[in-house]
């Protein structure tokens, strides 16, 4: 198996990371932007953005609570 991450894999990744951000910012109701820059500092996202743990398989919703229980 291809140790890099590739292009496809990529997308899938920052889609969900999209997708995550738009479920909490209508949750928090605060803006996307905020919400954006709050989830990509957090471990959360390094777990996403990480392949070995498959976060983004679990899709936007899991990816959310993810970041809703570590935070």
């Amino acid at each position: 198996m291809e140790k890099t991450t590739n292009d496809k894999t990529l997308f899938a990744m920052d889609l969900t990371a999209m997708m995550a951000v738009e479920q909490l910012s209508a949750e928090t109701n605060q803006p996307q932007e905020k919400v954006l820059l709050d989830f990509m500092e957090s471990n959360t996202a390094k777990m996403l953005y990480d392949d070995s743990t498959k976060l983004w398989w679990d899709g936007p919703s899991a990816t959310a609570e993810e970041y809703k229980k570590s935070n």
